[in-house]
């Protein structure tokens, strides 16, 4: 299964992703919803809106099964993880960051560099 806290991660903020396999140019966006409707097609459990919390390794727990537990207090049990804690963009909260955010402001040259390529 997977578990996140918001599909896409990351990928849901970035404006242009070109060159990836199999896509010539898409929007972050686009691309988590399209990874999402693929996803349906298999016998995977997506959980959201979630985060894990406390990982307990298959030689502390009772079953021999690697134990997750997530903010809402349910715990996930598996032979295998893996995890992929994600990253974010840095902010620096001065004045009209949010206001001119991918309008201007940018926060990853080889993602939004296509966005501003030719511009002065």
């Amino acid at each position: 299964g997977v578990v996140a806290k918001r599909f896409g991660g990351q990928v849901m903020d970035t404006m242009a992703i070109e060159n990836f396999i199999s896509v010539k140019r898409t929007e972050g966006p686009k691309l988590a919803t399209d990874l999402a409707e693929h996803l349906k097609e298999y016998d995977v459990d997506v959980v959201t809106e979630q985060q894990a919390q406390k990982l307990m390794g298959a030689a502390h727990t009772d079953d021999g099964l690697i134990h997750i537990q997530l903010e809402s207090g349910a715990t996930l049990k598996s032979k295998s993880v893996i995890l992929s804690p994600g990253a974010r963009w840095r902010e620096m909260n001065v004045p009209g960051e949010q206001e001119y955010r991918n309008k201007g402001v940018a926060y990853c040259p080889h993602c939004d560099g296509p966005l501003f390529k030719g511009k002065k």
